[in-house]
C-alpha cells in the first residue's frame, strides 16, 4: 500500500486510506486479534449458510446453488457451487463439505456483501461486528467514515469470485480464503461541491486478495486479515 492509492484487498472500494486522502505508513494490512466494539447506523440481515441462497443486505436479489464433485477427496460430501446476485452485487463460489471452512466462507459472505453495502450508501453498519473484527472491521468502518468526510461515494458494479479456500490445523483453524475481486465498473463520485456527480477515483481492475477468517468472540466466524496475493486473477 502506497502514499496516494487505493488499497484494493478489502473488497472492493476500501482500504486504509482514500486515494484523495493518502494514508499513513503504519495502516497496513495485519493479522491482529478479536477486538470489541460496533458501529453506528443500520442493520442487515445475515446469511444463515454457505450454501443458502440469500445475501447480507439488500431487498433484491437472485442465487443459485448446486453439488459438485470437483477437487473432492473420495468419501467427503461434494463441494457446493454458490452464484448470487444483488443489485450491483456478484458472488460466486464453491464451498467444499467442510464444515468450519463453510461456517468461514459464509462470515466471509456475508462481510463482502455488507462492505459493498456501505460503501455504496456511505453508511456504517452495526451488523459488521458479526462478520469482522481486527484490522479488517477497523479499516472498513474507517473507509466509510472517510467517504463521508470527503464527499465521495462508490457506484456500480462489484464481482467477487472465491478462486482458493484452505485452513490451518488448528483447534479452530484458521481458514484463508483466496478471492479475485473485479471493481473494473465500480469507481468513486464527489457529492458535493463543483465535481459532484464527477469520477473522481477512477475504477480498480480485478485483484487478487487473501482473507484470513478465525473463530473469535461468542463462537462466531469473522474476517480479521487481509493482504494481496502474489497472483493475478
Amino acid at each position: 500500500m502506497k502514499q496516494g492509492t487505493v488499497y484494493k484487498g478489502l473488497v472492493g472500494v476500501l482500504g486504509g486510506c482514500l486515494l484523495l486522502a493518502g494514508c499513513s505508513s503504519s495502516q497496513k494490512p495485519a493479522a491482529l486479534g478479536p477486538v470489541g466494539g460496533s458501529a453506528t447506523g443500520t442493520s442487515a440481515a445475515p446469511t444463515d449458510s454457505a450454501t443458502s441462497t440469500g445475501t447480507a443486505t439488500g431487498s433484491s436479489g437472485s442465487s443459485s446453488s448446486s453439488g459438485s464433485a470437483a477437487g473432492n477427496s473420495p468419501g467427503a460430501p461434494a463441494p457446493t457451487s454458490v452464484a448470487t446476485s444483488n443489485g450491483g452485487w456478484a458472488y460466486n463460489a464453491a464451498v467444499p463439505g467442510d464444515t468450519a471452512i463453510a461456517d468461514a466462507m459464509t462470515a466471509f459472505q456475508n462481510y463482502a456483501a455488507l462492505s459493498y453495502q456501505m460503501a455504496i450508501t456511505m453508511s456504517h453498519d452495526n451488523n459488521l461486528v458479526n462478520y469482522a473484527d481486527g484490522n479488517v472491521e477497523s479499516l472498513l468502518n474507517n473507509f466509510v467514515t472517510e467517504e463521508r468526510q470527503k464527499n465521495i461515494i462508490s457506484r456500480g458494479q462489484e464481482g467477487i469470485r472465491v478462486m482458493n479456500v484452505s485452513k490451518d490445523t488448528g483447534n479452530p483453524p484458521i481458514v484463508s480464503i483466496t478471492v479475485c475481486t473485479d471493481d473494473s465498473k465500480l469507481p468513486m463520485y464527489s457529492t458535493y461541491g463543483p465535481n459532484k456527480g464527477k469520477i473522481v477515483v477512477p475504477a480498480q481492475p480485478a485483484a487478487m486478495s487473501v482473507y484470513k477468517v478465525h473463530q473469535s468472540f461468542g463462537g462466531k466466524w469473522r474476517v480479521y486479515s487481509v493482504s494481496p496475493s502474489s497472483t493475478t486473477c
